[in-house]
């Protein structure tokens, strides 16, 4: 039975660890998150989530990203520019800490596969 209980204290904390790393690894990288949602043969839908992850209430925010071959051919929930550029809409840019905006964009593989992104901005750790 001691070796039992060793062996549970063991793998509890080692699960703790995981988890916590894993929570860590979650926080840091969550910021902006840019998710497939839908996929076929020449196209996708995928959302971008811009969390306010500072201290300080942020009014307004903008991210950034690009394809190799994947072009969007719309969006919602913001205004998007050039390749690749979307900010707020006047009734979400407004992000108490911890609080989210996320749009979406619907666009073409250009007969490439689905490319995931970097999402670059003031809240994603890099502008």
């Amino acid at each position: 039975m001691r070796t039992v209980k060793i062996q549970k204290k063991f793998l509890a904390t080692v699960v703790g660890l995981g988890l916590a790393s894993s929570l860590m690894a979650t926080n840091a990288s969550a910021a902006c998150v840019y998710t497939v949602s839908n996929s076929w043969g020449s196209g996708f839908t995928a959302s971008i989530r811009v969390t306010n992850d500072t201290a300080a209430a942020v009014n307004g925010w903008q991210v950034n990203w690009g394809y190799a071959k994947n072009t969007v051919t719309s969006a919602w929930n913001a205004q998007l520019s050039g390749t690749y550029s979307a900010t707020n809409l006047a009734w979400n840019g407004n992000l108490n800490p911890g609080q989210s905006a996320e749009f979406g964009v619907q666009g073409a593989t250009n007969g490439g596969a689905i490319e995931i992104p970097t999402i670059a901005g003031a809240l994603c750790g890099s502008s």
